[in-house]
């Protein structure tokens, strides 16, 4: 091999400061990792900041072999490690290759479609994860499966097709080309999945299940809306047959399968505080094991959720399901929510997160704990929310006690840094303080949270939900701001039972 440097103009600098591509084209890098954003926009692989190294065993130019330049000594599939000879010395022959331009399961597709699908790998499987680890992440385990399951291709080009269609329209590039992929993709998944679903087989029941998330992941790309509910609602019924079912799959499509079950309940859970409670809240299976399925996952969970919570805030949206069994209107009601709320508040955040198996060991854990103690107090404001006469049950004013929580919120939430890869896990206890308060400066940092979320992160692309959040808590402000000039008590305004009767449509994760 020999090593290979990429020209350079007089004026430029002489430091690598900037990925291969990006000096070899004598561009602007914004150093991005894995992957630097224009390799990303323009569809190649990123092939990182260092010297790069390439094969030169064979004729050089006019015919002759690069000098000092000796074949690997011990040929492939002999045992040993293949060397190389570089100035004397020999150091080992690389063995990896990219998977998207050899692997023969994606010959047959056309050069877009392994563009998209190198894309779902490299930058829209990291945007799922809270931490992108080698060798970790559950959602590669999708693309050798591409090939089986056509219904499985389509829907990873249709999410992949949007993810940059999504990032090409935040930073003013036509992304025509990229939804339309998408849309056609989306149609064709719709119509292969229709023929799949008859098919019995426990492998076939997962991978149903992984598209039918993707769905949802697609309508969270593009704004948060959709038909996200009906995804969601089909998903319930398949989590259900596989925890019924018991048969074991490989470790890496049990991994799968986890992961997929694990965000389809998070959708659920964080989707019924604010959309259809009773629709929301009942199509979880009462076969499902909850705590379970979410704390398999709980390693890698982009929301950084606590399972406990997670439940707590399902009960909670059970409770207030009209004709909910067993629950009656009056006492009965503020106990259990009383009992709820309890319960959250005695939940020890910092214990979960150093119990939490298979975390990196780069795992900034401090942070982790930051998030959970923000869903925990955001999860004890929405039970005073749902359940209004359980405030009156507290031995503070209401008003005061909704604003001490919201407090609470805001003041874990600003100890996760700006450029912090787990900030994507910030969104919805950062909207359901922002919706809550009446203080215009608390409300002009969760404003200014949520854009620096949507627009700065460099580990998560702009995703349209967090944009769709924005937009919300704006229509709240105004709403609540027009009520409050014709009364006198600014803060009687319940914005969630508000939301709940104009039937909101979205999705906040």
């Amino acid at each position: 091999m020999t090593k290979t440097k990429p020209g350079r103009a007089r004026d430029e600098p002489t430091t690598a400061d900037r990925c291969y591509n990006c000096r070899r084209r004598r561009l602007r890098c914004d150093r991005s990792y894995p992957s630097c954003h224009k390799c990303t926009i323009n569809g190649e692989q990123c092939l990182g900041y260092g010297l790069v190294l390439r094969w030169a065993n064979g004729p050089a130019t006019r015919g002759k072999l690069a000098p000092g330049i000796q074949p690997p000594v011990s040929p492939p599939g002999s045992g040993q490690e293949a060397m190389v000879q570089i100035a004397g010395a020999s150091v080992p022959a690389p063995t990896s290759i990219c998977l998207s331009l050899v692997d023969p399961l994606l010959n047959h597709l056309h050069r877009e479609s392994r563009h998209y699908i190198n894309h779902f790998a490299t930058t829209v499987c990291r945007d799922l994860v809270s931490i992108d680890q080698d060798g970790r992440n559950p959602f590669r385990a999708m693309i050798p499966l591409i090939g089986t399951f056509d219904f499985l291709e389509a829907v990873v080009i249709a999410t992949s097709a949007m993810h940059l269609a999504t990032l090409h329209r935040y930073r003013g590039v036509p992304a025509g080309v990229e939804l339309l992929d998408s849309l056609v993709a989306k149609d064709r998944a719709i119509r292969l999945l229709g023929s799949a679903i008859g098919r019995a087989s426990p492998l076939n029941q997962a991978m149903v299940l992984a598209a039918i998330v993707f769905f949802v992941n697609l309508d969270l790309i593009d704004s948060g809306k959709g038909g996200w509910k009906a995804h969601i609602e089909a998903a319930g019924t398949l989590i259900s047959s596989l925890q019924r079912g018991g048969q074991r799959l490989g470790s890496s499509i049990t991994y799968l399968a986890d992961a997929m079950a694990a965000d389809c309940l998070t959708y659920r859970i964080l989707g019924s505080t604010i959309s259809s409670v009773g629709f929301m809240a009942d199509s979880i299976q009462d076969g499902v094991d909850v705590l379970a399925v979410l704390q398999r996952a709980e390693a890698h969970s982009y929301h950084c959720c606590p399972p406990p919570i997670l439940q707590i805030i399902l009960s909670t949206s059970r409770l207030c399901t009209r004709g909910a069994t067993g629950i009656e209107a009056g006492t009965d009601r503020i106990e259990i929510a009383l009992s709820l709320l309890h319960q959250a508040r005695a939940l020890d955040v910092r214990g979960w997160v150093h119990a939490i198996r298979g975390l990196s060991a780069h795992d900034e854990l401090e942070v982790r704990v930051k998030l959970a103690a923000a869903h925990r107090a955001a999860a004890c404001l929405y039970i005073l929310l749902a359940v209004p006469e359980a405030q009156s049950a507290q031995s503070t004013p209401p008003f005061s006690e909704l604003e001490s929580v919201v407090g609470e919120i805001l003041d874990s939430l600003s100890s996760v840094p700006v450029g912090h890869v787990l900030l994507k896990g910030t969104v919805w206890p950062t909207f359901m303080a922002g919706a809550q308060t009446n203080d215009i400066l608390r409300r002009a940092w969760c404003a200014d949270r949520l854009y620096t979320v949507w627009t700065e992160s460099p580990w998560v692309c702009p995703w349209g939900y967090v944009q769709t959040a924005m937009q919300m808590l704006q229509d709240i402000w105004a709403a609540r701001d027009h009520v409050s000039s014709n009364h006198s008590e600014l803060g009687t305004t319940n914005w969630l039972q508000g939301l709940r009767d104009i039937r909101s449509n979205c999705l906040i994760v």
